[in-house]
């Protein structure tokens, strides 16, 4: 009986270390890793489409291979300033480093456009509906733990939309 309870208080202390590790870390609460934030400014060209919504989407990966890994709520022209632009913050993406951030549109489920992209020209569109980039190419953005960065200025063309 004295065997059994010592092999049961040992599994025991194991287990309370194993959990003890597991949830040190540098961690939120939430579960996901430490987290950053990007902002710039969109200058809109051209009358805004009488239907879809406007996003400014942030991709891993590029060309786009599936849903953004983050997005603005939908941006309406009561939005915008007198001269036409959209200051945006985009907070709580995980650090690293982010291949696009584009200007889109989007009628539904598989009727998205692109509208505009951060490169290195930002007073120009820079991409077609079809969201393939002139040369040379969406700007990639570090995200960094804790930190906004600023900067991430962009054109979007709403003529793009159908």
């Amino acid at each position: 009986m004295k065997k059994i309870r010592l092999r049961n208080a040992a599994v025991l202390a194991a287990a309370f270390m194993v959990a003890g590790i597991v949830s040190c870390g540098d961690d939120s609460s939430t579960g996901t890793g430490p987290t950053g934030s990007i902002s710039g400014t969109v200058t809109f060209r051209n009358t805004f489409p009488a239907t879809g919504n406007i996003f400014i989407t942030v991709f891993s990966q590029y060309p786009p291979t599936g849903a953004p890994d983050a997005f603005t709520n939908p941006i309406t022209e009561a939005m915008l300033s007198p001269t036409r632009t959209y200051d945006f913050t985009i907070s709580g993406l995980e650090t690293g480093t982010y291949k696009a951030v584009l200007i889109g549109w989007r009628g539904g489920v598989g009727n998205d456009k692109c509208m505009g992209l951060y490169w290195a020209f930002p007073d120009s569109v820079g991409i077609g509906a079809d969201c393939v980039a002139q040369a040379p190419g969406p700007l990639a953005v570090a995200v960094n733990k804790d930190k906004t960065t600023t900067g991430v200025n962009m054109v979007a063309d709403l003529s793009l939309a159908p």
